[in-house]
């Protein structure tokens, strides 16, 4: 072994650091040929470089950094800039910020390598991150296609092409619209910590949130254009006003002709809504009586329980935030904020004082950091304490 090699073996943080400055872009050829070696010298060093530097982690902490607005960031950007007398390309700079932030996440990765575990996960790591772009697609055959992992044109038939690209998978109908007794349903099912886009073949365009499932014909027949829900989803959906367009959920179906709404429906909560943005809507069901139609700015409201109905005026801006990354919520009990924190972060809150759920909160932040972020908010609101045991949020009362 290179003797230059065997020192960054045997030095955790120097690896890490390399690591980092790898994924900024900042190692120099000799640097890079020796990290190489160190990857290819056992099959567990492959695979902890390949999960530090995988596409999906990337994404996460891109998304991170461009969130990332706190003051001590932004004046320590400005400083470097400032004291830069070159010329140099400003994303470059910030990529080298970004390389600081990444070097403990890698030492602390290498060191679970160093403890002699056969399998490394990011699991272990002590930071609970943000969801992602993650999302599984069932094929009529039966066949389920993970979207993280299969990109470009997953199917091509007679009729419809079904291309995934980023974090959008898309349906284009060739030719005619189907007949209704051969319409050939598909699933796309976000995972706990997931996000999807899906567009439809008539062009309407759904934003999936964590834990939902949408059920769907890969092609509308020319007599309605229906879709069926379960979780939450935002929908822009395209106009035609000769066939209307139709979302079932377990509780209701609404019905529209073309406009922007937000549907909430969960199995395992109490509470339905539909949140509508532009447009009009139908809202009816058996426990519903007289269909009920919604103006913009107006929420639909259904107790699944007691079976009471509500329509209100509300801020859509607080129901649509989740679709643009962000949590805005203003007088919200602890237990419905909670519910959203435990789907995105994919993790479980215990409460060991039950008198806390009903306690209010109300704030505004980027959903795209890590759950620290939102625990300082708790944490200087003094109402309540929060102690972090790997993927559990255990809270109780504070002063």
């Amino acid at each position: 072994m290179d003797i230059n090699n065997k020192k960054l073996v045997d030095d955790p943080f120097l690896l890490a650091s390399w690591i980092a400055k790898s994924m900024a872009g900042e190692l120099s050829d000799e640097e890079l040929q020796l990290l190489d070696e160190w990857r290819m010298t056992s099959a567990r060093n492959h695979q902890l470089y390949d999960r530090i530097v995988s596409r999906e982690r990337r994404e996460a902490k891109r998304r991170h950094f461009t969130a990332f607005d706190k003051v001590s960031g932004w004046q320590g950007y400005s400083k470097k800039l400032k004291e830069t007398e070159k010329k140099v390309n400003r994303w470059r700079v910030f990529l080298r910020y970004a390389a600081i932030l990444l070097i403990p996440l890698s030492a602390t990765v290498y060191g679970v390598l160093r403890s002699g575990e056969e399998t490394v996960s990011l699991a272990d790591l002590n930071a609970i991150t943000p969801g992602g772009t993650r999302a599984e697609l069932v094929l009529p055959s039966g066949e389920v296609v993970d979207l993280v992992a299969k990109s470009g044109v997953i199917s091509r038939g007679e009729n419809t092409v079904i291309n995934n690209e980023g974090k959008t998978l898309s349906y284009k109908s060739i030719g005619n619209q189907a007949p209704m007794d051969s319409l050939r349903y598909n699933e796309v099912i976000v995972p706990k910590g997931g996000e999807y886009q899906l567009v439809l073949s008539d062009g309407t365009l759904v934003y999936l949130n964590s834990m939902t499932k949408i059920r769907f014909p890969e092609r509308f027949s020319e007599k309605c254009r229906e879709v069926e829900v379960c979780g939450e989803a935002f929908f822009e959906v395209a106009e035609n006003k000769r066939v209307p367009f139709v979302v079932k959920t377990d509780a209701y179906e609404i019905t529209v002709l073309g406009t922007k709404f937000n549907v909430t429906a969960y199995a395992d909560e109490q509470v339905a809504t539909t949140t509508l943005v532009e447009g009009a809507v139908s809202i009816s069901g058996k426990c519903i009586g007289e269909a009920k139609a919604l103006r913009p700015n107006e929420q639909f409201v259904l107790d699944r329980v007691s079976g009471s109905v509500e329509i209100k005026n509300v801020d859509v801006n607080y129901y649509t935030a989740w679709k643009d990354g962000m949590f805005r919520f203003r007088d919200v009990r602890l237990e419905e904020i909670m519910h959203v924190v435990e789907r995105w972060y994919d993790m479980t809150v215990v409460y060991e004082d039950e008198s806390v759920r009903d306690l209010h909160f109300g704030f505004n932040m980027s959903r795209l950091e890590t759950i620290e972020p939102l625990l300082n908010i708790f944490e200087l609101n003094g109402k309540i304490k929060i102690t972090k045991e790997g993927k559990v949020l255990k809270i109780k009362r504070g002063r």
